[in-house]
């Protein structure tokens, strides 16, 4: 008796990619074309993302007589992670593989990824980016800059130039689904999770075509969403040094005020007063307002999609 196919299943989002995904396609399926000859199965999930510009048909006409090949569509943007998440609760295989769909990431990558994960037992293969010269000098900054910063602070171990290019077993996929989707951020999950992960650097190839969807907004979102579901140990740090530096203005304020001038005036104990609790109630207000934020952002996080035909 034949041993059954190892079957891989790759998701990719997509949101206004009209000039890149019938290359993305067409690349995809010259990398279907080889891990057939090595003994997999493999599909594609495409997750339209709330796409409002010519993707949607343009996929449609592609994928027309592809059974490999199949198009979810989200009824609005809800953004990459959360279109991975709904794709990965509608599928089932041996392997999952996720990467973007503006060809900047190179499909053939995953020969030796699987490679790399099974030789090694691995559970999960990330993809590491190297920083091209196409990269503007504060974009490479700020993006080590917050992966420095996140991962010290908040104790997850992000690599700089970590990226949503991976493969994963099944294991993984079925951990996944099983979280909440309105707390879903798959580069801190991953981290968070004692997952047997490895890595490989990649350089990504310029973009041709369009404009990335990443703007500033959108990476600070992405930031705080970050920070609001693993930074908890971080506030509690920030909280540390404020209390330490009005802790240490106060007595930089006694030693001026008593002795200096050896005494202690009723002006000394309303700045002690005022020090200790505006900085305190100033990190409070924050704090408490940023999680309002985000939480009534996530809790209404409840995608409706549909399968294309």
């Amino acid at each position: 008796m034949k041993n059954k196919k190892k079957s891989i299943c790759i998701i990719s989002a997509f949101y206004n990619e009209e000039e890149n995904l019938a290359k993305f396609i067409k690349n995809f399926e010259m990398t279907r074309s080889k891990l057939l000859k090595m003994g997999y199965s493999i599909n594609l999930i495409l997750v339209n993302d709330g796409s409002t510009d010519k993707s949607i048909k343009i996929v449609k006409k592609k994928i027309s007589s592809k059974k490999f090949i199949k198009l979810i569509s989200l009824n609005k943007n809800y953004g990459q992670q959360i279109a991975i998440y709904v794709a990965l609760k509608e599928e089932k295989a041996d392997f999952y593989g996720a990467l973007d769909s503006d060809c900047q990431q190179d499909s053939n990558l995953f020969i030796k990824m699987i490679n790399r994960l099974r030789s090694n037992k691995l559970e999960l293969l990330q993809m590491k980016k190297k920083y091209g010269n196409y990269e503007g000098i504060i974009k490479k900054f700020l993006s080590r800059f917050f992966y420095y910063i996140f991962s010290h602070l908040a104790n997850i171990d992000i690599k700089p130039g970590s990226s949503d290019f991976y493969l994963f077993t099944n294991k993984v996929r079925n951990k996944i689904i099983s979280s909440n989707i309105s707390k879903f951020f798959l580069r801190g999950f991953i981290h968070w999770n004692n997952f047997r992960k490895g890595y490989l650097e990649y350089t990504p190839t310029k973009r041709s075509k369009g404009k990335s969807k990443y703007t500033v907004y959108r990476q600070l979102d992405f930031a705080l969403t970050a920070m609001y579901l693993y930074g908890t140990k971080l506030f509690i740090k920030i909280f540390i040094f404020l209390l330490f530096f009005s802790v240490s203005f106060i007595i930089y304020l006694v030693f001026k005020d008593y002795f200096l001038n050896s005494e202690i005036t009723e002006l000394l104990i309303v700045k002690i007063l005022i020090t200790f609790f505006g900085v305190i109630n100033l990190f409070l207000c924050c704090a408490i307002t940023f999680f309002i934020i985000k939480f009534k952002q996530n809790i209404s996080i409840k995608p409706r999609y549909k399968f294309e035909k």
